[in-house]
């Protein structure tokens, strides 16, 4: 069976639309974490120069790469990707000392109800409309697992998944309701968004990637001390798996590379050299893993292209 890149490239070679009829159901799967996510928002401002819009036959995004995907359904990746160094970088997004007063230290309402509806808007109606559907994963608050938002009847009711999706436990905020729901972004319960793709159908899946390898197995004391006892609060099993995250995660990117998640052919695209902290604000960091993003999709095609 083909892998995953193979599909793509193959598809691209044919013009990048349907129909494909290559009996196969292509997903894109696309990590976030934050100003992490910049790398995974570099790949599929890539993709779409590539002519990728309409190659995949659904897009999954966690977190930030939620957010990343949408941008890349509507046509504007290059638009979404500068948002991180050129609009959230600074203490009007992020701003530690917001903590002492016990407030978000990210404030999201930043984000999604200025920058993504005033600065860059993100074109709602093009997602909405788009023949390539959106997932966004979650992690539902009261069943403690992840969950899937689709099928949005509305540009409200799309803005607020991805906020639900980018509620990073304590530092983004109160869980987020969403249709009469709490939820949590993805990092508690599927920060890789490729076994929502899976269980969708898709026999091939590209994953972009925004940690070159696994996560410290040691939480920071950060984690031990200001997120999870505020956590607990919300749910007791979720403030546990926020502290011992690194291990299913490390599992996870072990299975990928394996090549095979259940029964689909999984590639992978990542960053192997670059660290990029989920509260970074430099710019010219930001710009750099932008910049190593678009690199490692233009590399990981051009090896399936044999060049």
């Amino acid at each position: 069976m083909p892998g995953a890149l193979e599909v793509l490239r193959a598809r691209l070679a044919r013009g990048g639309a349907p129909p494909f009829d290559d009996g196969a159901r292509l997903g894109l799967a696309i990590e976030g974490g934050a100003m992490r996510g910049v790398i995974s928002a570099g790949m599929v401002a890539a993709l779409e120069a590539k002519g990728a819009g309409r190659a995949f036959d659904a897009v999954y995004g966690s977190s930030a790469g939620a957010i990343n995907g949408a941008y890349f359904l509507a046509g504007q990746a290059r638009l979404g990707t500068r948002i991180y160094f050129e609009d959230i970088n600074n203490a009007r997004f992020i701003d530690l000392r917001r903590a002492l007063a016990g407030r978000p230290i990210v404030d999201l309402g930043y984000l999604l109800d200025e920058v993504a509806v005033r600065r860059k808007p993100l074109d709602t109606a093009a997602v909405l409309r788009s023949p390539v559907p959106l997932s966004v994963i979650v992690t539902d608050v009261e069943h403690e697992v992840a969950a899937v938002l689709r099928d949005f009847p509305s540009a409200a009711a799309l803005m607020s998944a991805l906020r639900a999706s980018a509620t990073m436990p304590v530092v983004g905020g109160p869980p987020h309701l969403h249709a009469d729901r709490r939820f949590l972004d993805a990092s508690l319960s599927e920060p890789i968004p490729v076994v929502a793709a899976v269980a969708d159908g898709c026999t091939h899946v590209v994953v972009l990637l925004t940690r070159g390898g696994g996560m410290r197995a040691r939480p920071s004391a950060f984690d031990r001390w200001f997120v999870a006892p505020r956590l607990r609060r919300v749910s007791a099993t979720l403030a546990i798996r926020y502290l011992d995250r690194a291990g299913p995660y490390g599992e996870m990117l072990r299975t990928i590379d394996t090549g095979r998640v259940g029964i689909a052919e999984v590639s992978a695209i990542r960053v192997s050299d670059l660290h990029i902290s989920k509260l970074e604000r430099r710019a010219d960091v930001l710009r750099a893993g932008a910049a190593a993003g678009e690199e490692a999709v233009e590399r990981a095609l051009s090896l399936e292209d044999g060049t």
